[in-house]
């Protein structure tokens, strides 16, 4: 265990920054305008790509990993197409970073954080995710899938459908 508080609310600080700043960007304004052109869905896969592209320059990125940014931009861009609302995808974008690197130890989309928990792998695989975190990993797109199918049937039922 390795806490430390001033940088347990730095972490917490600058994981609520990327999340409102990507949510903004990405599904409020980058979705939001292409759902003007383009059947929403259709939109959300555009915007997906962009979210993983603007992932690309990251440490140890690679094909796969380009490929999980991508399904985190559907479930992170569903509630928003379903709801008309951020909130959710903020909440959702803040929780998997959150959880993942300053809980967990994982890297969060290649880049090394503080973390309570220390998780070290002996051998980096596709399985855990390795140097790139587990966002990388085939596990965390089996999660990503089950969370779309949720969300998709939990909010299908929403008027904005």
């Amino acid at each position: 265990m390795n806490f430390n508080l001033f940088s347990f609310i730095l972490s917490f600080g600058i994981y609520i920054f990327v999340a409102v700043y990507e949510e903004i960007l990405l599904r409020g304004y980058v979705l939001n305008n292409l759902m003007c052109s383009f059947n929403k869905y259709i939109a959300l896969l555009i915007s997906s790509v962009i979210f993983s592209l603007l992932h690309a320059g990251n440490p140890h990125v690679n094909l796969f990993t380009l490929f999980e940014l991508f399904i985190a931009g559907i479930l992170l861009g569903l509630p928003y197409i379903l709801t008309k609302k951020l909130w959710f995808s903020i909440a959702l974008h803040f929780s998997w970073n959150f959880f993942q690197g300053t809980i967990f130890g994982f890297n969060v989309s290649g880049q090394e954080n503080y973390s309570i928990i220390e998780t070290k792998f002996s051998v980096a695989t596709i399985w855990n995710g390795g140097d790139f975190g587990f966002e990388g990993s085939i596990i965390s797109f089996f999660l990503q899938i089950f969370g779309i199918l949720v969300i998709y049937y939990t909010f299908r039922t929403e008027k904005s459908m």
